[in-house]
């Protein structure tokens, strides 16, 4: 066999060059690639200092240049499959003389080759800014002023012509500061920001925001409390903030082409093709915007504990969206504008406590913790005319799950013959019953609604603590979640693709419908070797209570010395779940993804 051929051997089996996959030393030899990456970043830095204008006033200027390629070239054969043959002969002593044999098409033994790029970037921007700052008395005084422009160029091959334009950005900032006596603190800010991704006279947005501060403190007739409460800050900021980072390129303008599917039928019976509408633009399409409010709170109490507090609440409006609410009717689908059509309130409350006290001469506590609790909900969206209360998204959080309300299995023909028809295909005895929710005897789209709570936890907390006892040291940490749904899908035998051939989870087959085990309130509903479009139905039949407090870490150390500790750690110890099929920080699917690891270790650390 030539040298540079690779002789796989294997039986008859075509398992052994894989069902699915390549036999893998094949696919470890057949190659390599050849990357090859090219950076350059320039800058240019300018600053004048301006007091013989006046005393703190400073000018400063950046001009950058930034540029990215990248190649590659490819390497590979095509490598020789071989199998065992079924004869084979013995020598005198014994020895099995065995023959190969070819296994599909010949490879090739010439080294091939192929070359190629991926997207090039050139980004080029300019900055000016005028800073001042000046002390009077107990009065701190700041402003600058900024301008900015910025331009990036893509290249890529076989990308859409419109992304070959340049990105462009242009704007100005500004910023005010102000305090007194390490009281009292103001701050005003400004952006006044320009996109190429609107049309001319939208280009542009305003978006100022102010922040105050006191503190408390620091006032005379505080200071009887500060030995109670060594630090009080109060603050508060509100702003409007914009985006223009949507969700295509251009949305002012109508995009139209050559349409080679769909031909346009003369009075000849000639056929011509004809221009095609792929989207419609939208010539007041602007900037989305947020309004942000947050006031908060920071103290220390008898010197031993921080406490921060923070609530806030945005109003986000604009939201870029494409519309849905237009009838199929009008022929339109698919080519729908984008709008600034949706508006979402988000609130919550950010907290934080840090305890450290010396207890004697031989103790040491530390404590801590985090609690985020975020809360959103749609209130402005493009849903289709007449939609059922029950099934509008508005009031609910973005990330909730739409399904069906589950009510259970069905335990005979009879409870079937009088429920409302489920237009999911065929359905019997052990298959999921879901609920009518309009009414109208027929379980069908029209009976989605919002079910659990978001993918996404509205509560997000964490605590632990350090506890110290002469040369020991022990040390803990919790995270939770709270307020958080997943959804099973895709579960077999419950999922259509790849249904057969598959093997069944052990928790289904301790817990699913039988003749055997008719409730209603099985786990999982009845086996079959054919795939039933009725149970793989989004519901609350699949719906579970990803809340969870995990021990993420704990550590036990001893110090024999200042400089030598010995220690023993581990990381995801413990997890108190209602769920527990899989991980549920795995979120929602099959739990076929990479889990979290529990680890474990033993160290020594020196100290020099």
């Amino acid at each position: 066999v030539p040298g540079d051929t690779y002789i796989l051997y294997g039986s008859n089996d075509p398992w052994d060059v894989g069902k699915s996959e390549p036999n893998p030393y094949a696919k470890l030899s057949e190659g390599y690639t050849e990357r090859n990456y090219v950076y350059m970043t320039t800058a240019f830095n300018l600053e004048q200092d301006l007091k013989f204008v006046t005393p703190g006033l400073k000018l400063t200027g950046l001009a950058s240049f930034y540029n990215y390629s990248f190649n590659w070239l490819d390497h590979w054969i095509v490598p020789f499959y071989y199998k065992v043959s079924d004869d084979y002969t013995m020598d005198d002593q014994g020895n099995y003389l065995y023959k190969t044999s070819t296994i599909g098409e010949p490879g090739e033994p010439y080294l091939k080759s192929n070359s190629g790029r991926d997207p090039t970037e050139s980004v080029w921007s300019l900055q000016g800014a005028l800073d001042y700052s000046r002390q009077f008395g107990g009065h701190d005084v700041g402003a600058t002023l900024v301008y900015h422009m910025k331009e990036t160029k893509k290249v890529k091959d076989g990308g859409a012509e419109k992304d070959l334009l340049p990105y462009r950005e242009q704007g100005m900032a500004g910023r005010l500061t102000y305090s007194f006596g390490q009281r009292y603190l103001l701050e005003a800010t400004f952006g006044y920001n320009g996109s190429e991704n609107f049309r001319s006279g939208h280009r542009f947005g305003f978006f100022p925001a102010i922040a105050l501060g006191w503190t408390i403190s620091n006032e005379k007739f505080f200071q009887p409390l500060k030995k109670t409460v060594s630090t009080l800050k109060i603050r508060a900021t509100y702003g409007l903030t914009g985006n223009d980072a949507l969700a295509t390129r251009f949305p002012y303008v109508t995009e139209v082409s050559m349409n080679n599917n769909l031909d346009w039928w003369t009075g000849s019976g000639t056929r011509v093709n004809g221009p095609l509408v792929n989207i419609y633009g939208n010539a007041n399409a602007t900037w989305e915007k947020s309004k942000k409010l947050n006031l908060g709170v920071d103290m220390t109490l008898l010197e031993s504990m921080d406490i921060t507090i923070d609530y806030f609440k945005e109003d986000r409006s604009g939201i870029f969206m494409q519309r849905s609410s237009v009838p199929s009717t009008m022929g339109v689908t698919g080519m729908l504008p984008y709008a600034n059509i949706g508006s979402v309130k988000n609130k919550g409350v950010d907290m934080s406590v840090a305890y450290s006290k010396v207890i004697g001469k031989d103790w040491v506590l530390r404590l801590n913790g985090t609690l985020t609790y975020a809360h959103n909900e749609i209130t402005e969206i493009d849903e289709p005319v007449n939609v059922e209360p029950y099934s509008s998204r508005i009031g609910h959080p973005i990330n909730s799950i739409m399904g069906y309300v589950s009510d259970g299995l069905f335990t005979s023909q009879e409870e079937i013959d009088r429920s409302p028809k489920q237009s999911f295909g065929n359905y019997t005895v052990g298959d999921i019953k879901y609920k009518d929710l309009n009414g109208d005897n027929v379980v069908n789209g029209y009976d989605r609604t919002i079910i659990g709570n978001p993918e996404i936890p509205e509560i997000i907390y964490g605590f632990g603590g350090t506890l110290k006892y002469k040369k020991w040291d022990l040390s803990l940490f919790f995270q939770g979640v709270a307020k958080v749904s997943l959804m099973m899908s895709d579960i077999h035998p419950f999922s259509e693709a790849g249904h057969k051939g598959y093997n069944i989870a052990q928790y289904i087959v301790d817990d699913h419908w039988s003749e055997s085990n008719n409730v209603a309130g099985a786990a999982y509903p009845r086996l079959s070797p054919e795939f039933i479009t009725n149970n793989a139905q989004t519901s609350t039949y699949y719906l579970r209570n990803a809340a969870f407090l995990r021990l993420k870490n704990a550590e036990l150390g001893y110090s024999f010395f200042p400089w030598l500790r010995v220690y023993a750690a581990g990381t995801n110890l413990l997890t108190f779940s209602p769920f527990s099929t899989w991980d549920p920080e795995m979120g929602s699917g099959n739990g076929l993804k990479y889990p979290l690891q529990r680890t474990a270790k033993i160290g020594i650390q020196f100290h020099y």
